[in-house]
């Protein structure tokens, strides 16, 4: 019960820590609310079914004009940028450390185990008497 309640609050310090960045860049206005790479497609594979060639026969000109064109289209709300990076995705950080607390005793015992396990077979081919 001890570890399971230490592990939720370090769960919750580690949320409120990204919460609290994101609340304070919220706060002055310089959340970020521009589209980043990921929100565009891989114009590359595009343009090349398009024009029928191959993947590498595409000019990186046109893979940069579409990418900014889609990067110029995508504009966020100051709300809805820290609603979606830093009240949402700022919950994984923390699930994944809590989680990685809670059972890094199992995997410490399976290491041990497998450990005692490797001195008994190696032992068990000593000599006897040697």
């Amino acid at each position: 019960m001890r570890r399971t309640a230490l592990a939720v609050g370090i769960g919750v310090v580690i949320y409120a820590l990204a919460l609290g960045a994101g609340s304070v860049l919220y706060m002055t206005g310089v959340i970020a609310t521009g589209a980043t790479h990921n929100d565009c497609a891989d114009y590359r594979s595009e343009i090349a079914q398009e024009r029928g060639i191959g993947d590498d026969q595409v000019p990186q000109s046109e893979i940069k004009a579409r990418t900014q064109a889609c990067l110029a289209s995508h504009e966020l709300t100051k709300g809805h940028a820290f609603r979606s990076e830093y009240l949402f995705w700022s919950i994984w950080p923390a699930v994944i450390c809590v989680a990685v607390f809670l059972i890094w005793p199992l995997w410490a015992r399976a290491l041990e185990r497998q450990e005692l396990g490797d001195v008994v077979r190696d032992a068990s081919h000593l000599e006897p008497g040697a």
